[in-house]
């Protein structure tokens, strides 16, 4: 038996019975809900609820007969064993309170038992039956197809939003309704905390003169049109509220949450360029903004009526009450990122990563040409500046200043200064974005979402951070996944990944095979030409670690490198005797060390403030492609370098193919004639292939003449099969699914297939690689705890941070 307690106004213990007035109908609830999540959460269904089995007395309420109830076979103690009572197919219950998958004579679960909940509450409430009928098939009939016959009755004499949550409770299809019966105590919660009792006094309707049952309409819609807006100011010891929302069905949450400045509204950011999706906190339903496709990085305007958001190089925006976007500006980036806007109708707004590099940028609502505010350190390893978020005056603002930099951090800027002249007085250290709201920054420390004290005149933080929110999402690629308004409402969502990663083997058929060693921070992995062997970067959150080669018939790993610094990923030469990599300051320098360990490092190139990445090494191990970070005056950029040609001094890189365009990942071919690589020319990240000449007109290494762009639907992290007859890549931009194209190069032609979807693998972002014979894919996999979480919203957070 399940109970739980709650003041009742009478010594008689009696069956919960309708109606009752609507106050005691939601505490009920609540109560009714608390006993079946503390059911559920011990793997025990009830599987037939109804008020004849809820008591109720001076000690609250008891949820009663559990006589149909099933227990979960995973949820008893170890090595216990449960009996089950019914076998799949059959009927027992109670046919008035059943779930539609009851009545089929489906497996009932927890969501079967929200159903009957929702009876049971839309009875307590109206006195009604939810479902009639003459017999027991127009019953069934009535469930499986009908909605509630009187459900309008509800309404206007309960708060706003309870019609919504028992029309959730009573969904036919069970994926559709509360997932655990805490969502629905959460959602009846935030109900409570819309319509306070003033309003709820309002079911005494019934029972005056019409027109002072128009007046009293009249004033619970005005009071719940404002109690939100100043919950925060008038509710200071209010409860706080949480609550899960789940995104459209079929719809993948990809970088950027935002909650709205009023704190009604979301909207996120979907993948597979399916644009922005939004929805009103008071309904049930997302709605997707027509012209938004390829969206990332919204945030809102001060009144919350407009969204602003990035497509590719434009910052464009939309108004949410109809017509088409307006582009404000474009910029010289691959991709705009994430800004803010103040109430003299300024935008800042930044690039949206290391890809494209740059400062800050300001720019009219109105639109017209954007103008840079800050201004990027280059020389000392600074890449780019993102992220703003303004403080209350709308003249300063914080950022972040990200890079391969101990300097990388939060910092404040001024719309007053110059851009040289920016402040370099770090405020925080983090990679992660900050927010602020209401005298607290809000940022991500090791996965919990923190909120310090800040004093926004004199730019500084106060006090220590205070816990508000565990596991959220901070993988490299969501760091826009949580998001505070000034109203007092919270929205993140939870991390989808472990903090280790586990080197996995899968088949082409996506098949798990094997995996190596234990669960660790491994962020890259290469194969031996002969796939025999392996090379790994262990890193902590940082980027901080060293190279590990595996051995992978013994299972051994061995340490390659002592640098304890950064490192990039290593790169194998074509006889495996050799590994290069970049490391130093910024990854400024290029080395290579003999795979075995038994030998110094050598250094090959040195270029001091720029950021090396190797990813490739010709067959006759004459030459080593890498490419180089973007700044403010180059953007990302294939080289090829002549790795035997005299001392490091002497050894002159080449630039391959220098168009205006990011270009990265180029990959020899086994032959040595052709290299694959990724360019963002079309806007879009696409894998290219073209001819290599090891020795060229001048005598250099270049390209032929010859371009094929192979793919047209996104694509990154080009590799080649040992035959040369296959690429094998990442499509784009979801980065998991692994692609497969047939290619023949005659004579100075490069011909190429159809691609092939081999299998959906973990989001792994290029830390893969693909055995010689291409059968056979090794990833350092991070460790995924759902597949699909929901978004958390958090009302009234300033109550978590009183002391």
């Amino acid at each position: 038996m399940a109970s739980a307690t709650w003041s009742w106004n009478t010594s008689r213990v009696k069956p919960l019975h309708g109606p009752v007035p609507l106050e005691e109908a939601l505490a009920l609830a609540g109560q009714i809900l608390d006993a079946l999540d503390a059911a559920h959460r011990k793997g025990i269904k009830h599987r037939d609820l109804k008020p004849s089995n809820i008591l109720v007395g001076k000690e609250g309420v008891k949820v009663l007969d559990f006589g149909l109830a099933k227990m979960d076979r995973a949820a008893g103690p170890e090595g216990s064993t449960q009996t089950i009572l019914t076998g799949e197919g059959s009927i027992l219950g109670t046919l008035q309170y059943m779930a539609p998958e009851q009545i089929e004579g489906h497996e009932a679960d927890a969501r079967s038992d929200i159903f009957a909940f929702g009876l049971v509450l839309y009875e307590l409430i109206t006195g009604k039956r939810a479902f009639t009928g003459k017999s027991q098939a127009s019953l069934i009939a009535s469930i499986l197809k009908e909605q509630p016959h009187a459900l309008h009755d509800l309404q206007p004499l309960t708060p706003p939003g309870l019609e919504r949550v028992l029309e959730t409770c009573l969904e036919k299809d069970p994926d559709k309704r509360w997932q655990s019966a805490r969502d629905a105590k959460h959602a009846l919660d935030w109900i409570a905390a819309e319509a306070p009792r003033a309003a709820i006094a309002v079911s005494a309707a019934r029972r005056v003169r019409p027109w002072q049952g128009v007046a009293a309409l009249f004033a619970l819609i005005a009071l719940g049109l404002a109690v939100w807006m100043v919950w925060s100011k008038t509710q200071p010891s209010a409860q706080v509220s949480r609550l899960q929302v789940v995104v459209p069905e079929n719809v993948t949450l990809e970088y950027y949450l935002s909650v709205s400045p009023d704190g009604r509204k979301l909207v996120f950011t979907a993948s597979r360029k399916a644009g922005l999706w939004i929805r009103d906190l008071n309904s049930l339903d997302w709605r997707r903004l027509p012209g938004t496709e390829g969206a990332a990085s919204p945030f809102w305007s001060p009144d919350s009526r407009y969204v602003a958001f990035a497509v590719e190089n434009q910052l464009k925006k939309i108004d949410l009450a109809g017509g088409p976007p307006q582009t404000l500006c474009t910029v010289p980036v691959i991709s705009v990122g994430s800004g803010d806007w103040n109430r003299d109708g300024l935008i800042v707004f930044g690039s949206n990563g290391w890809d494209s590099g740059g400062p800050l940028w300001k720019v009219s609502e109105a639109g017209g040409v954007p103008t840079a505010i800050t201004a990027v350190d280059a020389p000392k390893g600074e890449v780019h500046n993102w992220a703003p978020a303004f403080l209350p005056d709308g003249k300063h603002y914080i950022y972040v200043r990200s890079g391969a930099s101990e300097a990388t951090g939060i910092y404040a800027g001024s719309l007053d200064a110059k851009p040289a002249d920016q402040s370099r007085e770090r405020i925080l250290a983090t990679r992660s974005p900050a927010s602020y709201a209401n005298g607290f920054l809000f940022f991500v420390r090791q996965g919990t979402l923190m909120a310090q004290a800040f004093d926004p005149g004199r730019l500084q933080l106060n006090g220590e951070p205070v816990p508000v929110a565990e596991g959220v999402d901070t993988t490299w690629f969501s760091l826009g996944l949580f998001s505070v308004s000034p109203s007092g409402a919270l929205a993140y969502r939870a991390s989808t990944f472990s903090g280790s990663r586990q080197l996995t083997w899968f088949d082409r058929q996506g098949k798990i095979v094997g995996t190596f060693g234990q669960a660790g921070t491994d962020n890259s992995v290469h194969l031996s030409p002969d796939g025999t062997r392996g090379v790994v970067r262990e890193a902590n959150s940082n980027g901080v670690g060293d190279l590990w080669t595996l051995d992978f018939s013994s299972g051994q790993r061995t340490r390659l490198t002592f640098r304890h610094s950064a490192v990039s990923p290593g790169v194998w030469s074509a006889d495996g005797s050799r590994i290069a990599f970049a490391a130093g300051n910024l990854l400024d320098t290029i080395y290579d060390k003999p795979s075995s360990g038994a030998g110094d490092e050598r250094e090959l190139l040195k270029e001091p403030g720029i950021v090396h990445t190797p990813t490739s090494w010709s067959s006759d191990s004459r030459f080593l492609l890498y490419y180089t970070d973007p700044s403010p005056k180059t953007r990302n950029s294939v080289w090829v370098l002549p790795v035997t040609a005299g001392a490091p001094g002497e050894r002159k890189p080449v630039l391959l193919p220098g168009t205006p365009f990011n270009e990265w990942g180029a990959v020899f071919s086994p032959d040595m004639h052709w290299i694959a690589y990724v360019s963002a020319e079309t806007g879009d990240r696409e894998i290219y292939v073209r001819p290599f000449v090891a020795s060229g007109p001048s005598g250099v290494p270049a390209l032929g003449q010859g371009k094929w762009q192979i793919t047209k639907d996104g694509g990154n992290f080009p590799r080649w099969r040992a035959d040369g007859k296959e690429l094998i890549y990442d499509d784009f931009p979801s980065s998991y699914v692994k692609m497969a194209m047939e290619v023949k190069a005659s004579g100075a032609v490069f011909e190429f297939g159809n691609p092939q979807r081999l299998f959906t693998g973990p989001i792994d972002f290029g830390a893969w690689d693909v055995t010689p014979d291409g059968r056979r894919f090794l990833s350092s996999a991070p460790q995924v705890q759902q597949s699909a979480l929901p978004i958390t919203v958090v009302l009234n957070w300033p109550a978590l941070l009183k002391k």
